[in-house]
């Protein structure tokens, strides 16, 4: 039970990353947009624009907070997976889940050790699987909760539905990536949806687990 208790906790605290990031974009200059503007423009040490073809520096003075949040946060996700194995279900739906969390989030995590200022090239290394690894981590625990059915089928159907819409949307974003508009919007739309939909999972997960402790044995 200690060990699913942490591993809920790892994937509840998830919407939190999108707390840090909402506060330090409220707290960089009036030039930053959250439509227009990388999400990595907010983990710069200097100023510098915000995506491809602006004019105008973005500074981020909370660019710490959110570094270490990419990092913070990453190393979670991969600890819920790994610490959720056996709640995720037989087979290899399951453990492909668990290695997607895992290799996304090292990757994510790596992503605030290289801001895009400071290591450009690493930056964009580390940056780039997050797109793909992400949302497809999204569909392979919905699949594998759809098929154990751990949790309700509303949840499984949810995540098959935001993990392909997260990667029509990184798809989107990478076509885009040049445009002066709508980047960050849509690399937002690529990556946000991660971080309720596994506080969501946990919830469900947490009342699961709860009724079947519950339930009284048989005599």
């Amino acid at each position: 039970m200690r060990r699913t208790t942490a591993g809920l906790g790892c994937w509840l605290v998830q919407p939190g990353y999108l707390l840090v990031e909402l506060l330090v974009a409220a707290g960089a200059s009036a030039a930053y947009s959250l439509r227009d503007d990388t999400i990595s423009a907010l983990g710069m040490l200097t100023c510098a624009p915000g995506h491809a073809g602006a004019v105008v520096d973005v500074c981020s003075p909370g660019h710490v907070a959110l570094d270490v949040a990419f990092v913070v946060f990453g190393l979670l996700r991969a600890a819920g997976a790994v610490l959720l194995r056996p709640r995720l279900g037989p087979g290899r739906w399951a453990l492909a889940t668990v290695w997607l969390w895992v290799v996304s989030a090292l990757f994510a995590a790596a992503v605030g050790l290289a801001p895009v200022d400071r290591r450009p090239g690493w930056h964009v290394v580390v940056a780039l699987p997050v797109f793909v690894l992400q949302p497809l981590a999204v569909l392979a625990t919905a699949e594998a909760l759809r098929r154990s059915g751990a949790v309700p089928r509303a949840v499984a159907v949810s995540g098959l539905v935001l993990g392909g819409l997260m990667l029509a949307a990184a798809v989107a974003f990478g076509l885009l990536l040049g445009s002066p508009t709508w980047v960050g919007g849509l690399e937002r739309l690529a990556l946000w949806p991660t971080y309720p939909w596994l506080a969501v999972v946990a919830w469900a997960l947490a009342r699961s687990t709860r009724r079947h402790v519950n339930e009284p044995t048989a005599t």
